[in-house]
């Protein structure tokens, strides 16, 4: 049997169907132990730093978000590999709500937001930005780290239903007092990654069983939907 030194006691029980089931898989591929044990390692370490803010072009004299203006998000995506394997990114998904301040002051606002419960308060939020990047080409070193920066427009002519959704929320908090850009969020990353070097699956029909050894998924944040 091989053990795995790197994981924590409590941890172990937890990953063992996993880290026979991949060890099986792995020697009927032709893998060492020692690329065994490596590959398992970036399972069980790799993770994902995320932070978004938003930023408004083109505001009116007043402040508030003209119809030629732009809601920018920057969105940075920083994968942290500290095992000795380097990754490949394949996909980014991101998703990034704001607050929907007029439905909580109690306004009818016509839209689709989600709700979260937050003790005896709910937080109502609507998602302003969604989409994923595939183009990145980014490369992620062994025991290192690599960040994919993503700048994302809401613009009137592209997503009119979303902007005017903006626009109203923007608006209301600045006839309140409330800068734009204090309007708060939440965000949901979810990326896609493989491991150099382990062999992928002989067939783009394969089982995914199969795809799931040499690629990584890995998430932060709640998805709350659309």
């Amino acid at each position: 049997m091989i053990l795995i030194g790197f994981l924590a006691s409590h941890e172990w029980r937890l990953e063992i169907p996993f880290v026979v089931a991949v060890g099986i898989l792995l020697v009927f591929m032709g893998l060492s132990a020692a690329n065994f044990v490596s590959v398992a390692q970036v399972h069980g370490s790799t993770g994902v730093e995320a932070t978004a803010s938003v930023g408004y072009l083109g505001l009116a004299s007043n402040g508030t978000l003209s119809d030629n203006g732009t809601a920018r998000a920057w969105i940075n995506v920083t994968v942290v590999n500290p095992s000795s394997r380097s990754l490949q990114l394949d996909t980014v998904i991101y998703k990034l709500w704001i607050e929907d301040l007029p439905r909580e002051a109690g306004f009818a606002v016509g839209r689709t937001d989600v709700p979260i419960q937050n003790g005896t308060t709910t937080r109502w939020i609507y998602l302003a930005y969604s989409g994923s990047n595939t183009s990145s080409g980014i490369s992620v070193p062994a025991f290192g780290r690599a960040t994919v920066p993503l700048v994302v427009d809401l613009m009137a002519r592209l997503d009119p239903y979303t902007f005017a959704a903006v626009q109203n929320i923007t608006g209301f908090a600045v006839s309140h007092g409330v800068s734009p850009t204090a309007i708060p969020s939440e965000l949901f990353i979810l990326t896609s990654l493989y491991i150099d070097g382990a062999p992928p699956p002989d067939s783009p029909t394969a089982a995914l069983y199969l795809t799931d050894i040499v690629r990584i998924v890995t998430a932060q944040g709640t998805n709350y939907g659309a």
